[in-house]
């Protein structure tokens, strides 16, 4: 039997930085939520299934509602309506690359300064029905 001279502390550390090299890709000794979504299996983006179309069916409408309605509560919350935004951005302006947080954060607020018009935090169907109007 072979017997290891390193020490299950040493592992660790040796395997916490082997871990930290491959996602800190910018080697602040930190990982963001940019770093680790690119090591993740992202599931394949939902929103290109509707491009190239001048109008949205009621059906389709509400897949796209019920898609990123994931806590099934008939609104939409800041992470549900970040993945819808991240969905839209990633297809329009970075051909499928993930969009930086920086950028999904503004447009979030963006976002919401014009479609939260009840100012609750959440976007209900009729505000989505004015944000998704804006991408024709």
């Amino acid at each position: 039997a072979v017997v290891s001279t390193q020490s299950t502390g040493d592992k660790l550390k040796s395997g916490m930085t082997r871990l930290m090299r491959n996602l800190d890709t910018n080697q602040d000794g930190k990982i963001e939520l940019e770093e680790l979504s690119k090591m993740m299996n992202v599931e394949d983006n939902f929103m290109k299934n509707f491009v190239g179309r001048k109008y949205l069916s009621r059906k389709d409408f509400n897949k796209i509602f019920s898609h990123y309605d994931t806590d099934e509560t008939n609104y939409l919350g800041k992470t549900e309506v970040m993945a819808l935004i991240n969905d839209i951005l990633k297809h329009i302006e970075t051909s499928g690359r993930n969009v930086p947080i920086p950028i999904l954060q503004t447009t979030f607020n963006q976002v919401m300064k014009i479609c939260d018009v009840n100012r609750s935090g959440t976007v209900s169907k009729a505000e989505l029905a004015l944000l998704l109007s804006c991408f024709e």
